[in-house]
């Protein structure tokens, strides 16, 4: 008979679950400002969704509503130096990092609504209707949101494509000799996204500063990811790269803190990426005002027991118990975000003077044509000037070479006369 010997990885993995001395031991700034910012992003995102019923958002509006506490809980500790990018989900991310920068860290639940504050809540709006007082000039949108002042990376439409960009970004940290680190958002889906585990393969190779954070909220638009994968316990992709993993409900906010500082505290000692699996939920439909039992592929009490464990309310109850916050200053903090949201839409949009009752954006707003183009180096109209040739009826001498040389032949031309690349 051949022995066996059970192998094991040499690679933690465990699951972080809070408890009520955690609870007392969380310092009251923190937890209030972990609040105020699900307040505040719950208002916008509610917002959007609509603007977008009134067909005032052109292209999709997918709602991060149900998964705040995982982007406000793994965000709100980080440095301003700290880098993200996100999903195509991404509206809460850019929100948590946005607001913990103009914030510095601190929101005050009793009075969230600063002009910083209502600055950051505006332009992210106006940037998803397409204005130019958006962040990216209103060609950004919903999807690709971007504000490097606050090291917001950039959100991303494509499934796990923003994990390898942030990667490079964790290389960039590393090769400047700081202690920062980046976070890459993704969900279930792009966790079978080839892109993604060549990333982990590399990241931990290089030993990077990189999180992969999986907000594995259990569908893939309407396929749920037990019909996907054998084990769908994410985080366990990790093991197979040698990164270590945390696996957290992202319905408690708290929780998702604790972890991120252990990942955090790992990766800014230079002991390479960390995985983290945060277990959400997203209220609605894949993107628009509908919930997923709409469409038939959800149940209403599946929803419904999901909604009992709204990461708002979790942090209220808490709150509430240690005596932070009363049931009065909860009401106060959710009028609040929804005055800011609605000043902001003031802002934005006017009567339509062609349909009586409803709104429409404000015309001066939008960008100016003239600036499509800004910042594109090219559009390929510099070539047309130069000689094209064809193999067939190419003159001069051959030579053989690999095609690995080839290239890198010409990149190594280019570094040498194009200081840019």
């Amino acid at each position: 008979m051949p022995i066996e010997n059970c192998l094991e990885t040499r690679t933690p993995w465990v699951e972080l679950t809070t408890t009520d001395e955690d609870w007392k031991a969380a310092d009251p700034a923190l937890l209030g400002t972990m609040l105020a910012e699900l307040h505040l992003i719950r208002a916008f995102e509610e917002t959007v969704l609509e603007l977008a019923g009134e067909g005032l958002v052109h292209g999709p509006a997918h709602s991060s509503i149900g998964q705040e506490g995982g982007a406000v809980g793994s965000i709100v500790g980080l440095r301003t130096t700290d880098a993200v990018n996100g999903s195509h989900r991404g509206h809460h991310q850019f929100l948590a990092k946005a607001l913990t920068h103009e914030a510095g860290g601190a929101i005050d639940p009793t009075a969230p609504i600063t002009p910083k504050i209502q600055r950051v809540l505006q332009r992210t709006l106006a940037e998803i209707l397409g204005l130019a007082q958006g962040y990216c000039r209103g060609r950004g949108g919903s999807m690709h949101l971007q504000w490097f002042e606050a090291s917001a990376l950039g959100t991303n439409a494509i499934v796990g494509g923003g994990v390898p960009m942030g990667a490079g970004n964790a290389w960039a940290q590393k090769r400047s000799g700081t202690t920062d680190i980046t976070i890459s958002y993704f969900g279930d889906g792009a966790c079978q996204i080839g892109s993604v585990l060549e990333t982990m393969n590399l990241v931990a190779a290089w030993k990077l500063p990189f999180c992969f954070f999986i907000e594995n909220n259990l569908y893939g638009v309407s396929t749920r990811i037990d019909e996907i994968t054998a084990d769908s316990r994410l985080s366990v992709r990790g093991q197979g790269f040698g990164i270590p993993g945390w696996r957290v409900d992202g319905m408690d906010p708290l929780a998702v803190y604790l972890a991120t500082e252990a990942a955090a505290a790992r990766m800014r000692t230079g002991e390479g990426p960390t995985v983290i699996e945060a277990e959400v939920y997203r209220f609605f439909h894949q993107n628009g005002p509908y919930p997923g039992s709409a469409f038939g592929y959800r149940d209403k009490a599946e929803e419904a027991s999901w909604r009992a464990r709204d990461p708002l309310d979790r942090m209220a109850t808490e709150m509430s118990k240690l005596g932070l916050i009363d049931a009065a200053g909860i009401t106060q903090l959710r009028n609040q975000a929804q005055q800011a949201m609605a000043a902001a839409v003031s802002e934005l949009l006017e009567p339509d003077p062609d349909s009586a009752g409803k709104r429409r954006i404000r015309p001066q707003l939008w960008p100016d044509p003239g600036f499509v183009n800004v910042g594109v180096r090219g559009d390929a109209s510099e070539l047309r000037q130069l000689e094209t040739l064809e193999p067939t009826t190419y003159q001069g001498s051959w030579r053989q070479v690999k095609f690995i040389d080839a290239v890198s032949g010409v990149m190594d031309r280019r570094m040498a006369t194009d200081e840019r690349t």
